[in-house]
């Protein structure tokens, strides 16, 4: 990834008075932007190739409003960005926020939108930045927070400390996957921040309610304080590149930054039922329901047809907050197998017909007495094929 470049800071380094909270942003939050009116709301400015990269959209998160931000081919050398197209938006450095010693709740969300097209693998690393708190140094090195896009998934990556971060390998950087990239839900991320360029640094992560990163350590670099990013920076991939994001909050509490904190419960939606589909087919409905795919564990079973799901969680019907995981167990197939060395198998009808055959004749046994002398089990036919399942 080429380094972060920030150029000259067009606007002054204040926050704008915050706007008005809407049902779902709390009252007690120290500031908060929906984008009502335009991109440039609430102090941010727009590093981008032209002003319509990035237009009001709606509805929002929990309001009428977002902004989309769009790259078009050929939007490169943007801020810094060099051959990577770019187009973010940037809320200036202040001392009201990111800097050394500073506890922060934050919140935001971000929705992929069904044209969005996730970094491929290939010869080439591709990546996206989505969201970041940037170190303020024109010296370029790794932002200290940034949520990022790769081939195999969301990420949440640290840099921080003594020295600036280049790479993956310097030290002070840190990253975990979170889960997959899915289309037109949203991603609800919630941050706790005590900002600190030493060991006593704190970010603590939840996306959909769902803890994701309790990291410790520096996450500023010394003598530097941050600024606040959405973005939308990635390797250029041949078409425009769209993203989401709404609901940009930040408080001293949880509770001021929280979903449902101004008194109306998040919007829930029910989980489909998918037991029997296809992960493919099972994935598309859970993500046409508003909600997202979670884990996928695998289980042998000769009941279920290998790649079909076996079982969900939360079960189906249940009543969830719009944008939860579904996590899903697979099947993997499964026989039932000679244990005598012959190398035959079994499917499920034929073990059905087998043990209708052997209930058979203990009912036969039963009424006839006489039977019950010459009645025998052979272990080799009843107990020596073993089921994997």
């Amino acid at each position: 990834m080429q380094l972060l470049r920030v150029t000259a800071f067009a606007v002054a380094c204040v926050l704008a008075p915050p706007p008005p909270a809407s049902a779902q942003i709390s009252p007690s939050a120290a500031w908060s932007c929906e984008f009502a009116n335009s991109a440039t709301d609430c102090g941010f400015y727009l590093q981008a190739a032209a002003s319509n990269r990035a237009a009001v959209v709606g509805p929002g998160r929990d309001g009428s409003t977002a902004i989309e931000l769009t790259t078009h081919l050929g939007d490169i050398d943007i801020a810094g960005s060099d051959s990577n197209e770019r187009a973010d938006l940037a809320l200036s450095p202040s001392s009201r926020y990111c800097n050394q010693g500073q506890d922060e709740w934050w919140a935001h969300s971000l929705m992929f939108p069904p044209s969005y097209v996730a970094p491929p693998a290939g010869a080439v690393w591709n990546w996206g930045a989505l969201f970041d708190f940037h170190n303020s140094s024109s010296g370029g090195g790794q932002p200290n927070f940034m949520v990022y896009a790769t081939p195999t998934g969301l990420e949440l990556h640290m840099a921080g400390g003594a020295t600036t971060v280049n790479r993956p390998t310097d030290p002070g950087y840190y990253s975990i996957a979170i889960g997959p990239i899915a289309k037109n839900v949203w991603y609800d991320f919630v941050y706790h921040v005590k900002w600190s360029s030493g060991s006593d640094g704190l970010f603590q992560a939840w996306l959909n309610g769902r803890q994701v990163m309790n990291y410790s350590g520096p996450n500023l670099y010394v003598g530097q304080s941050c600024y606040l990013k959405l973005a939308n920076y990635h390797t250029p991939l041949g078409v425009p590149i769209s993203v989401i994001h709404s609901r940009v909050v930040r408080g001293t509490t949880q509770a001021d930054v929280q979903i449902g904190s101004g008194g109306t419960p998040p919007p829930t939606v029910p989980v489909p039922n998918v037991v029997g589909q296809t992960q493919a087919t099972a994935t598309s409905a859970i993500t046409g329901a508003g909600l997202t795919r979670g884990a996928v564990a695998h289980q042998s079973s000769s009941m279920v047809a290998s790649g079909s799901v076996i079982s969900e969680s939360p079960a189906a019907g249940a009543d969830v907050v719009r944008g939860s995981a579904v996590n899903l167990v697979v099947s993997t197939g499964g026989d039932i197998s000679s244990g005598g060395g012959g190398g035959g198998t079994f499917d499920a009808f034929t073990l059905a017909a087998l043990l209708s055959y052997l209930m058979g004749g203990l009912w036969r046994a039963r009424r006839s007495r006489s039977l019950a002398s010459t009645l025998t089990f052979r272990p080799g036919l009843a107990h020596g094929r073993r089921c994997r399942c």
